[in-house]
């Protein structure tokens, strides 16, 4: 089938396009509507060995000093664990409406959290942020407590980075809307052409002797 062929079928069921070109069109503008801008503040926290736990891990203090009684080992293994733990949500929050908060591990820098909060505001972001910061270091002690870890033998959280001023994330809105509005396009040139063809078998086939009727 070639151009000439794929216009014809538009042509002779121009009801086609006339349907589903301004559906997709309503569809391009709800969409784009509901885009709305974003804020987003990051930080980062540090896990660090406490003052008893740096003094227990010293080769000069050797077998004089308390012991190393921390199961976890490094603060990487623990940073790891805390970054799932708020991502998945496993410790509730207290939110603005429509925010959300995640965070990660990166291994390059393993004994950092890296968190992350978004809201429709500065000030909702901010918030978000800070009960991020306050989950995640409720976890890393929630995950020591487990194991029995005294606070003499404990990882803490100190501030890394941040936390950075909100930032503004605006919504490609107009590429929204003309791409939505091109898969309409697309998708009625394609409904239009296979109604066409099938029409004109089914015709074909009906009557045989009197030709394909345009």
């Amino acid at each position: 089938m070639d151009l000439t062929e794929v216009v014809a079928g538009c042509l002779r069921r121009w009801y086609v396009p006339l349907v589903v070109v301004p559906l997709f069109v309503l569809l391009a503008g709800h969409l784009a509507q509901g885009a709305q801008p974003s804020w987003t503040a990051t930080a980062t926290l540090v896990v660090v060995p406490s003052p008893g736990l740096a003094v227990a891990r010293d080769p000069a203090v050797g077998e004089d000093g308390p012991g190393d009684t921390n199961p976890f080992g490094s603060p990487a293994t623990l940073a790891l664990l805390v970054s799932r733990t708020v991502d998945v949500g496993d410790r509730g929050m207290d939110l603005p409406a429509g925010a959300t908060t995640s965070a990660s591990w990166d291994g390059l820098r393993p004994s950092l959290v890296l968190l992350s909060a978004t809201a429709a505001d500065p000030a909702g972001a901010r918030t978000a942020l800070a009960a991020a910061r306050d989950a995640a270091t409720a976890a890393l002690a929630d995950l020591q407590d487990r194991q029995g870890v005294g606070a003499d033998a404990a990882f803490l959280a100190v501030s890394g980075s941040g936390p950075d001023a909100p930032g503004l994330d605006r919504p490609a809105r107009t590429r929204m809307a003309v791409v939505v509005v091109a898969a309409g396009g697309l998708a009625a040139v394609t409904v239009a052409v296979a109604l066409d063809t099938a029409l004109i078998r089914r015709r074909s086939t009906s009557t045989p002797d009197r030709g394909v009727p345009q």
